[in-house]
């Protein structure tokens, strides 16, 4: 199985600068053997998601940094699993600890999120971190729980440049498949192309973050990921 790797822009980027990372992006891409070798998706905030999506090439998918945990109905400001299906979305972020922290985020909304996704034809990528794993998983159904992916995300590796020992991440791997059942885990947290091939062995691919704002640094990351 190839690994995957996705892009979280978070709230980065505005137009311009999409459009200059797109075009740098796609040009080296096609040039090399990349895509045989890894899934790229790219998580831009939610109004470039169209312009992201018409842009894409090589095999390259689109993916959301959130969903509403509703259906589509009376909700003011909110992004709908359909909505974001009928763009290509083929995976939603949830439960990311930023959404978790700064919008407060609870395990139920994360599971009805996933509902929501499942439903629409989206793979959500349940994030967590080492102390709410358990709690996480028993707020989606078993049989919710085997069609994720789950993103571990150390929060004091996410930002600070002190990625995870690999060590431990192959240990919360092992504890999230057991929970979760046997469901791809990529690792988040400082993850770049310096470090990327120590968690090759252990993770299924990788959430990332500032690695991913320069295009350089990103197909750095990813040409380590497919072996070149």
């Amino acid at each position: 199985m190839k690994k995957l790797v996705i892009a979280n822009w978070k709230s980065h980027k505005n137009l311009t600068t999409i459009e200059e990372w797109m075009d740098v992006f796609i040009s080296k891409l096609g040039k090399s053997l990349i895509p045989g070798k890894v899934d790229i998706s790219i998580a831009p905030s939610a109004p470039f998601l169209s312009p992201v999506a018409n842009d894409l090439d090589h095999g390259v998918t689109i993916s959301s940094q959130d969903v509403s945990p509703f259906p589509p109905g009376k909700y003011t400001g909110a992004s709908n699993a359909k909505q974001l299906a009928s763009l290509g979305v083929k995976y939603a972020i949830v439960g990311h600890s930023e959404r978790r922290r700064y919008f407060h985020e609870d395990h139920a909304v994360v599971a009805n999120k996933v509902t929501q996704c499942l439903e629409a034809g989206i793979t959500p990528v349940v994030c967590v971190d080492d102390e709410y794993i358990a709690a996480q998983a028993a707020a989606i159904t078993p049989e919710e729980a085997g069609r994720c992916v789950v993103a571990y995300e150390a929060l004091s590796a996410i930002g600070t440049g002190n990625n995870m020992d690999v060590a431990h991440v192959a240990e919360v791997t092992a504890d999230i498949k057991e929970l979760f059942g046997p469901v791809p885990v990529l690792y988040g947290g400082s993850v770049s192309a310096e470090n990327v091939a120590e968690y090759k062995a252990v993770s299924d691919g990788w959430l990332v973050g500032t690695a991913s704002l320069e295009v350089d640094d990103f197909m750095a990351l990813v040409t380590v990921v497919a072996g070149f």
